[in-house]
């Protein structure tokens, strides 16, 4: 018997049907006369934590450190015992082995651990799958390769894996121990995302204000009048992005002569359909559309490929698709349209660009199937993610958007007078699905040519640079994906971008599809970061980890340097514990160092900052009973307790915004609503803190009553 182990269900049965498998499933198992077929559930296996190997890890001591095993154990996840035996067993019965893991680093790790683990002694051969449709899988039958070959493949995973465990066991340890902090982490991925945040709130809150100016014109051209925008020449800019001088402005605009000569040209230009959706693109779209977190898209989409077999593999990084798929199209497409009750004109002639065999990597785009199911069973959210899904890939049936632009350029001294119109010819997809739209003005009513241009008016406009906005998961998730745009050593960001060669949906990336949202719900659940809305905000404890580990730790230049061995390991150039040691001799350089003098604020546990203590200037955060000052192990005993009598007295009590306004530069807290001796009405009045006793005091209140106007 030919035992095939495929790495999930999905290809396990679409293997059993390419091979024309005649058995019922059964068990999660499909037998023929030949192969039998079963799959794994993702990683059956994990490495072995630290106090699985001594019970004296399961407490956190400093001299324990570093803790590195040689060869480090993997053993059954919890939960997924039975599969694995159930695997185990046919593997003993088996007399050849056919290894149907994804074709990439992961998926060669995934089924040899369990060949591993299982002993097993029986011939291995690769089977390399990256399509699921019938033929391209039997096409990948009939090249077999022993998995010899690619063994070291999968210990590249497993070195990553080991690496990983290694940052995550020592430093949470050593910072959490130091620093007398419960509850720290640090990660290869973890910390730099965070770092993202962290840095984007800095570039926020230090941003400076600059003033710059812009000049727009009104033109009589061709008996239409045309609105203009004035772009600088580079020796006007002088380098930099704006002018921020008016008189040079002033000099532009008075050297514009009453009449001018514009040029006007036109052009055609189509905007194709948007891409199906890979993951990361899809959590970013439902988190901004309906403000879905990553990690719920993420567990919407698991359940509509497990429970109803309704979307390909979804956790995908490619936004492409198969000739294959292209072929199939008319049967999947026609069915959907059918289901979802929608009347959309598509056209199979067309053939979008995401059709590219050369743009598939080990998976493809997530796209709907042929799965027939009930999708009013659905709730809200899955239905919503579903329909996205569907409507993504319909579109590429549809044609471009056609606009025709016109163009005007009027050559003035510093530079030229520019504009722009879109006339749409042809609404195309965007008739059935959002598109950004463009706008048209009367320029689109002039002819090309040359046209004379007699001046209406000119207005110097006065602006203000704006910070960049503040992270959301959509937009960190995104960013995740390409972070080597941030990184400033040329050799790293190299590296970054090489790992991911050949992967259109990524570009100098941390993380995977598979692990971002738990990267977003570790840094929320670790007080790291906090949500205020739909935006993310790094704490002050965030802020204070983060800034007190070593570069080495915090970048991203582990995953760049990490990645470089591993390609060595894959080439037989390196080995797993060439890895693992150098991570190791990493960490023991930052052991020797003195951590006992750094302080992470006690109070910064991730709570929101409501202000600065008057007596000692550090944090005040909520709690219970009222906003106390974190200094409070220093000796600092102050608090605006929520039942202050003074309030109590009025009928009132201190707010979280009256507590804010309290500790602002003003020390007063205007309150409405509070009723009068004879309880026949209310007034308003501002409470003023006032301390007492310098800075061993203690905040006392007075009553004043605003001025009423005329």
């Amino acid at each position: 018997m030919k035992l095939i182990i495929a790495e999930k269900p999905e290809l396990g049965r679409a293997i059993a049907q390419a091979l024309n498998l005649n058995g019922q499933e059964h068990n999660g198992v499909i037998a023929g006369k030949d192969y039998t077929v079963i799959w794994a559930y993702g990683h059956l296996m994990g490495l072995k934590q630290p106090e699985q190997y001594d019970e004296k890890y399961a407490a956190w001591n400093l001299q324990d450190l570093p803790i590195y095993f040689e060869h480090w154990q993997l053993v059954p996840s919890k939960g997924k015992e039975k599969r694995l035996q159930q695997i185990e067993s046919l593997i003993a019965g088996a007399d050849e082995i056919i290894h149907a893991g994804d074709p990439d680093d992961e998926g060669q790790f995934l089924i040899d651990e369990i060949l591993e683990y299982s002993r097993n002694t029986h011939p291995v051969y690769r089977v390399l799958i990256n399509d699921n449709t019938p033929s391209e899988i039997q096409k990948s039958f009939r090249d077999l390769k022993p998995n010899a070959g690619f063994t070291s493949i999968g210990s590249a995973a497993y070195a990553r894996a080991v690496s990983d465990l290694i940052v995550g066991v020592n430093y949470s340890r050593l910072f959490g121990l130091s620093l007398h902090r419960k509850g720290l982490s640090v990660g290869r991925v973890q910390t730099p995302t965070l770092g993202l945040v962290v840095n984007r709130d800095y570039q926020i809150e230090h941003h400076v204000q600059q003033t710059y100016f812009e000049l727009t014109a009104s033109v009589r051209a061709g008996g239409e009048t045309i609105a203009l925008n004035f772009k600088p020449g580079q020796e006007l800019l002088d380098g930099g992005k704006y002018i921020t001088d008016r008189s040079v402005m002033e000099q532009v605009q008075a050297g514009i002569p009453d009449v001018t000569e514009g040029t006007v040209t036109k052009r055609k230009a189509v905007i194709k359909p948007p891409l199906p959706f890979n993951l990361v693109k899809l959590q970013a779209f439902m988190n901004q559309k309906y403000n879905l977190s990553v990690s719920r898209t993420l567990e919407i989409t698991q359940l509509l490929r497990d429970q109803y077999r309704a979307i390909t593999y979804n956790r995908s990084d490619c936004q492409y698709l198969k000739e294959e798929h292209y072929n199939e199209a008319p049967q999947l497409v026609g069915g959907l349209l059918q289901r979802l009750q929608l009347d959309i004109p598509v056209d199979y002639s067309i053939k979008s660009d995401c059709f590219n065999d050369a743009n598939v990597t080990a998976h493809h785009a997530i796209i709907p199937t042929n799965a027939e199911f009930d999708l009013s069973k659905l709730d809200n959210d899955t239905r919503a993610v579903y329909l996205e899904i569907a409507k993504r890939y319909i579109i590429q049936f549809l044609p471009p958007v056609l606009y025709e632009i016109t163009r005007i350029d009027d050559p003035v001294t510093g530079g030229i007078l520019e504009g722009e119109s879109y006339d749409l010819l042809d609404p195309g997809f965007s008739a059935f699905y959002p598109a950004a739209q463009k706008k048209k003005t009367s320029l689109s009513n002039l002819p090309a040519g040359i046209h004379s241009c007699e001046l209406l008016e000119s207005e110097i406009l006065e602006k203000h640079t704006v910070p960049p906005k503040r992270y959301t998961q959509a937009t960190l998730i995104t960013d995740m994906t390409s972070i080597s745009k941030y990184v400033a050593d040329e050799k790293i960001k190299k590296l970054l971008k090489e790992k991911d060669k050949g992967k259109k949906g990524e570009n100098g990336s941390i993380g995977t599809p598979a692990t971002r949202d738990k990267i977003i719900e570790t840094l929320l659940k670790r007080g790291y970061v906090r949500e205020e809305g739909k935006y993310l905000l790094s704490t002050q404890l965030g802020r204070d980890f983060y800034n007190l580990l070593p570069d080495d730790i915090k970048k991203a230049d582990m995953t760049a340097l990490w990645w470089s061995i591993q390609e060595d390991i894959k080439a037989g150039r390196a080995t797993v514990q060439d890895m693992t040691s150098s991570v190791l001799d990493s960490f023991k350089q930052h052991l020797q160092a003195d951590y006992s003098k750094v302080h992470l604020d006690p109070g910064s546990s991730g709570r929101e900052k409501i202000g600065a203590c008057p007596l000692c200037g550090k944090p005040v955060y909520e709690n219970k009973n009222a906003f106390s000052c974190s200094g409070y192990r220093d000796g600092c005993k102050f608090a605006l307790w929520k039942n202050n009598k003074f309030f109590a007295a009025f009928g009132k009590s201190i707010t979280k915004s009256c507590a804010k306004a309290l500790l602002s530069a003003d020390r007063r807290c205007r309150v409405t609503g509070i009723k009068n001796k004879k309880g026949t009405g209310t007034y308003t009045a501002d409470f003023i803190m006032e301390i007492k006793n310098g800075k061993n005091g203690y905040p006392s209140f007075k009553l004043e009553f605003p001025q009423k106007k005329g």
